[in-house]
């Protein structure tokens, strides 16, 4: 069972909230220190989640059964999760450095970089969501379909995924008109 999936909602939760509490901490300047506060830890636990998601995502890309189209979307998602998992961990280092001697202006930057970055991420999050529902990757059933296509997805670099090496069972190389049952589909009244 994928992990990556399983993840993914945890770095993405507490990233926007250490954005949305970052923008209170500015607003509710008598609460500055407690919203800093709430940012800095959901920062540092979801930039540990991010991590975690990149390296499950990199380590299940190899088993996942996939065509042309989600091969494209998976280099996108891919690229911009290092983007961004990258600023998150940069910006993590900086507060972790910074965060008593942070300056109005600098934390001002940095709640700007945090929500931009986030944009990032969401549409990331989105391109791995488009991935698996309305391209159907890591969905068994859809496996065994793209498995089946008449051009699978072959990389230029010539290495091969392990699910490439696979045999579907013998189950599904069944007729299909063994199970096509005819019916007839018109009403009374267009006869």
């Amino acid at each position: 069972m994928p992990l990556h999936p399983k993840i993914v909602h945890f770095p993405v939760a507490l990233i926007l909230g250490a954005a949305f509490f970052g923008i209170l901490a500015i607003l509710f300047r008598s609460k500055k220190e407690f919203f800093k506060e709430v940012l800095y830890w959901n920062l540092l636990v979801g930039t540990a989640g991010a991590i975690m998601a990149v390296l499950t995502g990199l380590l299940e890309e190899k088993t996942l059964v996939h065509n042309d189209t989600i091969h494209e979307i998976l280099k996108t998602h891919e690229l911009l999760g290092f983007i961004f998992t990258a600023i998150f961990l940069a910006l993590s280092i900086w507060i972790i450095i910074r965060k008593s001697k942070m300056t109005t202006a600098e934390f001002k930057g940095l709640i700007v970089l945090l929500i931009l970055t986030s944009g990032l991420m969401g549409y990331s999050a989105h391109l791995g969501g488009k991935m698996v529902y309305e391209e159907g990757a890591g969905i068994i059933p859809m496996d065994n379909i793209l498995l089946q296509q008449e051009e699978p997805h072959h990389h230029e670099d010539m290495h091969q995924h392990e699910n490439e090496k696979t045999q579907l069972p013998a189950e599904h190389d069944q007729n299909e008109n063994e199970h096509h049952h005819e019916h007839d589909d018109h009403s009374p009244h267009e006869r």
